[in-house]
């Protein structure tokens, strides 16, 4: 409601499924995007340790679908919600960006897979302006789960 409030109408919002390209390509070629902000896939990680290929395909599969559609588009800007488990058990705290990625889950080994085809489709095609984002808690949830995502997955 602030949204709409502010700017006069409510955001525009389409419910699909990243691996089903087709309806990707659907919603390309009847909108205008400039950018994509990517937040889409599983995200539990006992879950994916035992649902390892179940992440794989949804995680990896969909952001590959993703970037094909954006790319047939010309939509080249891309903002990517990764996960601070890329950097699996650090020997010291804090954790700085150089600090070496292996990821310990098949969650985080998800991330770290599409960080890399990122960077290799970056290096394919100079147009393309991708950011990173390693969060501590992508949750953002009381511990309680009452508010917002639960933490326990």
């Amino acid at each position: 409601r602030r949204v709409t409030q502010i700017v006069g109408h409510g955001p525009a919002f389409t419910k699909l499924d990243l691996l089903d390209e087709d309806a990707l390509e659907a919603l390309f070629a009847t909108n205008s995007f400039d950018a994509v902000i990517h937040f889409a896939g599983l995200k539990a990680v006992g879950e994916s340790v035992r649902l390892p290929l179940l992440y794989f395909q949804n995680n990896i599969g969909g952001t590959i679908s993703l970037l094909k559609v954006m790319g047939r588009h010309g939509c080249k800007n891309l903002v990517f919600s990764s996960s601070a488990t890329v950097y699996g058990d650090p020997a010291s705290v804090p954790v700085s960006e150089d600090f070496p990625l292996s990821a310990t889950n098949p969650y985080g080994r998800t991330k770290l897979v599409i960080e890399d085809m990122l960077r290799d489709v970056f290096v394919s095609d100079k147009e393309w302006n991708i950011a990173l984002l390693r969060y501590f808690n992508p949750v953002g949830a009381h511990a309680s789960g009452l508010i917002g995502e639960d933490p326990k997955g």
